[in-house]
């Protein structure tokens, strides 16, 4: 069954099947999704869902923290639609870590 996922920050609606993540779902429309590894390692995928259930797996501690989960703050990669959805994508915030990083030069 296919359903339709508004990305609301795009202004577009579109489907996605119920046997496909969001991410392989809605990659196939160009400039909808950001480019990324498809399986919750990179974290570019952040998405709100404002309306719509789903059902999902594990999410990378690294980018979705347990209060973000209870939020429906999730990886759109690790997220299977059950019904229509709205969703928006959310900018990757720079970690700690990122912010330590020094690039040396002459």
């Amino acid at each position: 069954m296919k359903y339709n996922i508004l990305v609301k920050d795009k202004a577009r609606n579109h489907t996605c099947n119920e046997n496909k993540n969001l991410m392989d779902g809605l990659s196939i429309y160009e400039n909808l999704v950001p480019k990324g590894c498809h399986n919750g390692a990179c974290g570019v995928c952040k998405i709100h869902i404002s309306n719509g259930d789903y059902s999902k797996l594990k999410m990378n501690r690294k980018h979705i923290s347990e209060e973000d989960e209870n939020n429906n703050i999730v990886l759109a990669c690790k997220v299977l639609p059950k019904t229509d959805m709205k969703i928006e994508f959310l900018p990757k915030t720079i970690s700690n870590i990122d912010k330590n990083v020094y690039i040396l030069g002459n």
